[in-house]
């Protein structure tokens, strides 16, 4: 631990938990309190403009009685202050100058009080809610008091209008946009949520699939169908998982051939010595005992160990890269050598040898030894896999651009389970075998810018090997 002068050791941070905050909150909390604030400010002016319309429309029907009797030429009588109180639903009450009521719609009031009588009558009614206020029998009024007309002397008019009647009226305004806000938030909110949880579901499901990912399992999944951000992303994490498939089979590739290179070089070293030192045999035994005319059985033999030497030579460059000169060659003379080393096992194994690449020259420029030793092996798996009694046919032509080596047999063709990775090292359905061979062959291939394939045919299976023709290689070079 760190300490500061003076001997004191610095304090321990601890880190900040980091709290989780969803995107469903993040989408929903926003909205729904910017809807609520939004909602309530609208509903909240609705209802007040409502409320004070309603309290207008009170005023403006007790004015437009009271503006009409008092233009009349008649007295406030009983039946006149009953009648206005029917159009306008307040109580209505003439009063002398010392507060006695002489006429009133309420039998209650007798008297009006002090407070209202030191009030200046009016012309015209303009608020109610400002008005003074009378509670008579239980229900509070308000009290607001109106100049009389000429014919009416030496009294003046009380309008008392029950509150009940004004916050009923305010209310009944007041409830319409109230409940409508109250109902446009609730389903607004409603369907923020069902959006803000159903991106939460579909982010949560992208989530899961990395993590999927992120422990090796690299299959694609659905997108969906909405077209949106989300679709985009999901249809990235897809090419993600693909192109991390890819890269963990090259990887895979990557280690198998480094693995392939050094069980490559162990064979080569401990087998070269031992084909060295049997061609030098058979080389000393044709000297000493020289073959009959016409037998090339022992030519044939040093050819094979030549060739398998070379193929030794192949393996121990097959997991780093080297460059070997390509030269311009006849292949119909490769061909026809692989056919000699060829053949003696096809007679030894009762299997009929095909051969056929045509008179004119097939010019190829090409690592001559790497593609002998290709098409050998080729050749010696269809061998194999014809078995006796079956057909082996070797044939070259010369298609636009390309040459066409194919390799067939009348074999059963490779299994299913290894049809996808034939050409990988260390792929083989024999017993015996290694899985090296269509590993070399398709180095080959791709070394010399060619491919090669395998597919079954009229009972056939073919290995075409393709290679482009040297005007192909010089214009690609160019």
């Amino acid at each position: 631990m760190r300490s500061h002068p003076g001997g004191k050791s610095a304090p321990a941070v601890s880190p900040t938990r980091a709290v989780l905050w969803s995107i469903r909150n993040q989408i929903l909390l926003p909205l729904v309190a910017i809807q609520v604030v939004a909602v309530a400010t609208i509903a909240l002016t609705a209802a007040t403009l409502a409320a004070r319309r309603s309290e207008h429309q009170i005023i403006d029907r007790l004015n437009g009685v009271t503006t009409t009797l008092g233009h009349s030429n008649f007295p406030y009588t009983q039946g006149v202050l009953t009648k206005m109180r029917g159009l306008s639903g307040a109580h209505f009450a003439v009063y002398a100058e010392d507060g006695r009521v002489t006429d009133s719609t309420l039998q209650t009031l007798q008297t009006v009080p002090s407070a209202v009588l030191a009030a200046r009558p009016m012309e015209r009614l303009d608020a109610l809610s400002e008005s003074s206020t009378l509670v008579l029998g239980g229900t509070r009024y308000f009290a607001v008091p109106l100049q009389t007309p000429a014919v009416v002397r030496d009294s003046a008019l009380l309008v008392l209008y029950p509150e009940t009647s004004w916050r009923q009226a305010r209310w009944e305004a007041v409830a319409p946009p109230l409940a409508v806000g109250l109902g446009a938030l609730g389903l607004m909110a409603a369907v923020t949520g069902w959006i803000a949880h159903r991106i939460s579901n579909r982010v949560h499901g992208l989530q899961t699939r990395v993590s999927r990912i992120a422990a090796g399992d690299f299959e694609g999944f659905d997108p969906g169908q909405e077209g949106d951000e989300v679709q985009q992303l999901a249809g990235s994490i897809n090419s993600m998982a693909r192109q991390l498939k890819q890269m963990q089979e090259t990887i895979r590739q990557s280690e198998r051939t480094r693995l392939l290179a050094q069980l490559a070089a162990g064979l080569a070293h401990q087998l070269r010595n031992s084909l060295t030192g049997a061609r030098m045999n058979v080389q000393l035994h044709a000297r000493r005992f020289p073959p009959q005319l016409g037998d090339r059985s022992l030519d044939i033999a040093l050819r094979q160990l030549a060739v398998t030497e070379e193929q030794m030579k192949r393996l121990l460059s097959l997991g780093r890269t080297e460059q070997h000169p390509l030269a311009a060659f006849d292949l119909r003379r490769l061909l026809g050598d692989v056919a000699l080393l060829v053949e003696p096992s096809c007679q030894h194994a009762k299997v009929r040898l095909f051969q056929d690449w045509g008179d004119d020259p097939l010019t190829i420029v090409a690592d001559e030894a790497s593609l002998r030793a290709a098409i050998l092996n080729l050749a010696m798996n269809a061998l194999e896999a014809a078995g006796p009694g079956g057909e082996v046919s070797l044939k070259a032509s010369c298609q636009e651009h390309l040459i066409v080596i194919d390799v067939s047999d009348t074999g059963p063709g490779p299994p299913a389970q290894v049809a996808e990775t034939l050409f990988e090292p260390f792929v083989t359905t024999k017993p015996e075998g290694v899985g090296l061979g269509l590993a070399l062959v398709h180095r080959v291939a791709t070394e010399h810018g060619g491919q090669i394939a395998w597919s079954r045919n009229g009972g056939r299976t073919h290995f075409r090997l393709t290679l482009p023709k040297p005007n192909a290689v010089s214009a690609e070079a160019g």
